[in-house]
């Protein structure tokens, strides 16, 4: 059982594991913002909300820019992990 899951199992699942790790990190970000927007007085959710209250739209839009910065970051932080790590679980290029 022991090598059936480390030599086929788990290979086989590393490329779901990433996927699933690349569509949380995205929505945890959003999870942190809605919930900033629900009851917090610090962080950049309510840093837009209290913007788009007095109408500081550029402020809002700065803030919406540096969420949008994060995601990517931690979504291409762990596209190189599995680009590094895992190779051989990368879709292969057509020519």
């Amino acid at each position: 059982v022991s090598r059936e899951l480390s030599q086929i199992r788990i290979p086989y699942a590393i490329p779901y594991i990433f996927s699933g790790l690349k569509i949380s990190i995205t929505l945890s970000i959003i999870g942190a913002v809605v919930a900033e927007f629900v009851a917090a007085e610090k962080g950049i959710g309510y840093f837009i909300q209290f913007s788009t209250s007095y109408f500081k739209i550029p402020q809002a839009w700065a803030g919406l820019f540096i969420l949008v910065l994060i995601s990517l970051l931690l979504f291409q932080i762990i596209s190189a992990i599995q680009r590094q790590f895992f190779p051989w679980s990368l879709p292969k290029e057509n020519n």
